[in-house]
């Protein structure tokens, strides 16, 4: 559905954040004696099933075959980014229309986050990338920040409508 070839190659140079990240300190004074008292608070509690649907999500969305009204389902906030939406997928058909994205590695940076390593595929090209999958309304999704900074540097790095500034 989106990344045309040349932020495609200005992704393979830098990967997309998406959020803050960080550990958690235990309180002063606890007596925890959990061997791994932070492993509950950097994944969530079904880290295979969550895994799971970040893989198919991932997947699904950086699909050209993805129609637009599903990709904005699986896209952080996708039903107020319509008008990068519809850049996206303009870009998308102007390069051919032949995306994907296969996910190699997720990393939980917290119950509701997670880094996602994938390989996007344009064309015959692959592309190493990274980009931040997000736990909103009990549903993993790209993440805003992921998807705008993508769009953003296919239009030549210049604002897109719908994105955040």
């Amino acid at each position: 559905m989106l990344v045309p070839v040349g932020f495609a190659v200005a992704l393979a140079l830098s990967a997309c954040g998406g959020g803050s990240s960080g550990g958690t300190t235990p309180a002063a004074g606890s007596t925890s004696t959990s061997s791994s008292p932070a492993a509950a608070a950097t994944a969530p509690a079904d880290p295979a099933g969550a895994k799971a649907q970040i893989i198919k999500n991932w997947e699904t969305f950086f699909s050209s075959k993805t129609a637009s009204a599903q990709a904005a389902a699986l896209l952080e906030n996708g039903s107020q980014l319509g008008p990068a939406l519809a850049k996206a997928k303009a870009e998308d058909r102007a390069t051919g229309g032949n995306r994907s994205a296969k996910v190699t590695k997720v990393s939980f940076t917290s119950a509701t986050q997670a880094t996602v390593n994938y390989k996007l595929h344009v064309g015959t090209t692959k592309l190493n990338s990274a980009g931040v999958a997000v736990l909103q309304g009990g549903q993993w999704k790209v993440s805003e920040t992921t998807f705008c900074t993508l769009v953003e540097l296919g239009n030549n790095e210049k604002p897109v409508k719908s994105c955040p500034k």
